[in-house]
């Protein structure tokens, strides 16, 4: 992630909110840390879901989950969601509106909705079920 070494980062699965999220997710280290962190917390999402009670699976199940997700332009740099640090530019690699809404279209993901001052900053709103199982394993 392209945060500072001591920022936490809260276990979560990865590109959970994709019609498709990735079925293998791979770790590399193209020039090691000369400072602290670096490291990668790995979780068994699996094992927390199981020891989740069966009356807070069935109300997560009842009620559903809602996702938002906001990206300004430009980053945000005192923020606790590292992903809102990235802008919608870099986070898509293009600052073409058209192609970031084709890009959400091919993904399945739901609709942008453009808002603030200068309609620039991309907004996604859905609500969703709060568990998938992987196709796999």
């Amino acid at each position: 992630a392209d945060v500072p070494a001591n920022y936490p980062i809260a276990q979560h699965l990865e590109m959970s909110f994709l019609k498709s999220p990735p079925r293998q997710l791979y770790f590399g280290c193209m020039k090691a840390s000369r400072s602290v962190g670096g490291e990668t917390a790995l979780c068994d999402f699996r094992k927390v879901y199981q020891e989740l009670s069966p009356e807070l699976r069935e109300k997560f199940a009842t009620k559903k989950i809602k996702y938002t997700r906001k990206h300004y332009k430009v980053g945000e740099k005192w923020t606790y969601d590292v992903g809102a640090m990235l802008g919608w530019p870099k986070l898509f690699g293009t600052e073409d509106i058209d192609e970031v809404e084709q890009i959400c279209l091919q993904e399945q993901a739901p609709k942008v909705q453009w808002v603030g001052p200068n309609k620039d900053t991309f907004v996604q709103e859905w609500i969703d079920e709060p568990f998938q199982r992987h196709p796999v394993t």
